[in-house]
């Protein structure tokens, strides 16, 4: 399984190259670095995810010394190495760049809603295509857009407000809560996604 994983790092290392790249650059123009996170980590996640989706990829994996499982739980574990290395960046980089050390909440909320999002992403770009993801993610966006204008003009303000409130907790007790829900979810998540990917024909 170790090659599998390193084989995700050797063929998307000039993606990776480019996106810290701009990872760095957004800390330099002072972005916020929880938010900057959350969008890097998925965008990474995904986009090695995508290239391992065309047939010809699927039959050479499927050919190889390794079971669906192995296949599928590399990726999982993957995801988890790009999540850890970019919060170790973005921790570096703002220590770096600004001489400010991020909070420890600001880091675990970052961290457990990326988690959460790939928990979903990843069985739904198993069951149908990453491609269909994009569909997906316009018409939530666009469904939000149709509820903030029409049914509750103030729901980025309770947004806000409510992750604010959240990050400014000093009680560890809702974090491990929260962390625990979230790993919990994910580990379900790997599961379905081997279940799914085991009954694919290629």
């Amino acid at each position: 399984m170790l090659q599998l994983i390193r084989k995700d790092f050797m063929l998307h290392r000039n993606i990776l190259v480019i996106l810290l790249g701009v990872l760095v650059l957004y800390l330099v123009l002072g972005a916020p670095p929880i938010w900057v996170g959350l969008v890097f980590i998925l965008v990474l996640s995904m986009s090695t995810f995508g290239n391992d989706e065309k047939p010809t990829i699927n039959l050479l994996l499927n050919s190889l010394p390794f079971t669906r499982k192995e296949i599928v739980s590399s990726k999982y574990l993957s995801v988890l190495i790009y999540t850890v290395a970019i919060t170790i960046l973005l921790f570096l980089g703002s220590l770096i760049i600004h001489g400010r050390i991020m909070e420890w909440q600001g880091i675990v909320f970052m961290t457990m809603l990326s988690l959460l999002s790939l928990s979903f992403m990843l069985p739904f770009a198993y069951r149908f295509a990453s491609k269909y993801l994009m569909i997906a993610s316009l018409v939530l966006f666009a469904t939000y857009f149709a509820v903030v204008n029409v049914f509750i003009p103030n729901l980025n303000d309770i947004i806000r407000e409510s992750v604010g409130t959240l990050v400014s907790l000093q009680s560890t007790a809702p974090y491990l809560i929260v962390c625990v829900a979230v790993l919990a979810i994910f580990a379900l998540s790997w599961v379905l996604s081997i279940r799914i990917y085991e009954k694919k024909v290629f």
